[in-house]
């Protein structure tokens, strides 16, 4: 008998597990509307966004023209270099809102670089600017960079790009909740055996305890799999079909803790692989404590302990690549470092095997056999 096929069809036959595929496509179409129907609330965002920009230039030229005509013209050296650059700002700003208005995306990074540049000279002088100098400057250097690449700016809320809906796919989904969820789904039909001694049957088989986990390991990871194809291919599927057409989406950067960028490329297939990895880890961490514990309601509350733990320590900041566990959220992590942790995919792979040990270990308790 083959008990890989017997454990996903017990899997199956509970039908939560397809129930939660089917939610998993729906909150993902359900993304994409919203982001679809988001995208005039987008435009007029970033429109209000400068407009705000420019009352405020506006309001300050004003106040200075009237102190100039007071003191007189060249009076001041600085009050006069603070309303030329500041007539320049304002002229440029209100060029940029034409530009956002009439979709001119490429044109309008160029504009809105010079917006920054003559706004930090104009901070210089004294003045406000409702961005600080370091924001400026972030945004300059993204806006470069998309220039390098001919794409336009996206938000990354609320965008119908392909590679940046993929990405906000995986931010939202391929996190803490959605590792729990799928583990408790999938998790639960496996250890629920030792509550109802139906893992007797198990033991009852021809077959050794090194075969019986990894079987059950093996379920579980296909399960898992399955769960993150229907995500990827989903997200995939949807904004290719009825999303932004370009010609070269998953060369869109995205910002690194480091502020360097990671393509949009290179961030989807880290994070199918780490998603992968991590699954890995995860699985054979719970086949290890259901055999130990044995007991259903006491593996979900060690797992929400250590899921929520987990959690508080990442948010906190405290995340390391070459560390597996930091891929319980997947996008914070990958967007530590530009390059791809190879020391976080060789430590995983031990503690897989680690783990897969101990559960044989464990397993070879014989008070289930009769």
């Amino acid at each position: 008998m083959h008990i890989i096929p017997f454990e996903w069809k017990k899997l199956f036959r509970l039908k939560v597990f397809i129930a939660f595929l089917l939610i998993t496509i729906i909150f993902i179409i359900c993304l994409f509307i919203r982001n679809y129907l988001y995208q005039d609330i987008v435009k007029g965002e970033r429109i209000d966004f400068f407009h705000h920009h420019s009352s405020q230039i506006s309001s300050q030229l004003g106040t200075d023209q009237e102190k100039q005509k007071e003191i007189g013209e060249g009076t001041d050296s600085t009050l006069d270099e603070s309303i030329e650059i500041g007539k320049k700002l304002y002229d440029k700003l209100r060029e940029l809102l034409t530009l956002i208005d009439e979709d001119e995306h490429l044109t309008a990074l160029q504009i809105e670089n010079v917006v920054y540049e003559l706004a930090i000279q104009y901070q210089s002088l004294g003045n406000h600017y409702p961005m600080s100098k370091t924001e400026m400057e972030d945004e300059m250097k993204l806006n470069k960079e998309l220039l390098k690449k001919e794409l336009p700016k996206e938000n990354l809320t609320a965008s119908i790009q392909p590679a940046v809906f993929i990405k906000q796919t995986v931010q939202l989904v391929i996190n803490t909740f959605g590792f729990f969820i799928l583990l408790v789904i999938i998790g639960t039909p496996i250890v629920k055996e030792f509550d109802n001694n139906t893992i007797k049957l198990t033991y009852a088989l021809p077959i050794s305890s090194t075969r019986m986990v990894i079987s059950k390991w093996i379920s579980l990871i296909l399960a898992g799999l399955t769960w993150l194809l229907v995500v990827f291919m989903s997200a995939y599927t949807i904004s290719s079909l009825f999303g932004k057409k370009i010609t070269n989406p998953y060369d869109y950067p995205f910002f690194t803790k480091e502020m360097t960028f990671i393509s949009a490329g290179d961030y989807l297939q880290q994070s199918i692989l780490f998603s992968a990895i991590y699954l890995f880890v995860l699985m054979s961490g719970f086949v290890f404590l259901s055999f130990l514990v044995k007991n259903t309601l006491v593996v979900h509350i060690i797992l929400f302990i250590l899921f929520a733990v987990n959690l508080l320590v990442i948010r906190s900041g405290l995340i390391y690549p070459f560390l597996p566990w930091g891929y319980q959220e997947l996008d914070l992590t990958l967007l530590q470092h530009e390059a791809i942790s190879w020391l976080g995919i060789i430590f995983s792979m031990m503690l897989t095997l680690i783990m897969l040990l101990l559960a044989i270990r464990a397993s070879q308790r014989r008070e289930y056999q009769s």
